[in-house]
């Protein structure tokens, strides 16, 4: 038997062409990893800043209505506790702040309190401006 001369290193193209086709798979699925992990990383993070903040809004509901505002302001008594002992040293969330902000109605029976909630996202910047990236969740209950 003779060999085509023009022939010889096929299989070895056909390897070569394969082990790319593969390569370019798995970097497609190692990119998928990666942006499912920050995906998961940031549904943690709204999760528990959901769970802050029902629980802060239950304190206050049980709370009278005309001593919520100064003891769940930012600066109030029980809010200070609340924040340093649930929020900052309980909670994961990186560099977490807390902001309530409180509307009387027309009656003194209820009020509109809104809380937003922010924190960093770790290891997340801005390409072009070289911030951090923060997490925001806001809420707004009546309070009776």
């Amino acid at each position: 038997m003779k060999k085509n001369k023009g022939q010889s290193g096929y299989v070895l193209l056909e390897a070569l062409v394969a082990l790319l086709i593969f390569s370019l798979g798995l970097l497609g699925m190692i990119g998928f990893q990666a942006a499912s992990s920050k995906i998961a990383t940031d549904s943690r993070f709204r999760t528990e800043a959901a769970m802050l903040a029902d629980e802060l809004l239950a304190k206050m509901s049980a709370s009278t209505i005309s001593t919520v505002e100064s003891d769940y302001a930012v600066g109030g008594a029980k809010f200070d506790a609340w924040l340093n002992e649930r929020v900052k040293n309980a909670s994961k969330l990186p560099n977490v702040t807390v902001k309530p902000t409180f509307v009387r109605s027309a009656t003194s029976e209820t009020m509109l309190v809104t809380l937003e909630i922010r924190w960093t996202l770790p290891g997340q910047t801005l390409a072009d401006k070289g911030h951090e990236v923060e997490g925001v969740y806001e809420t707004r209950a009546l309070i009776f």
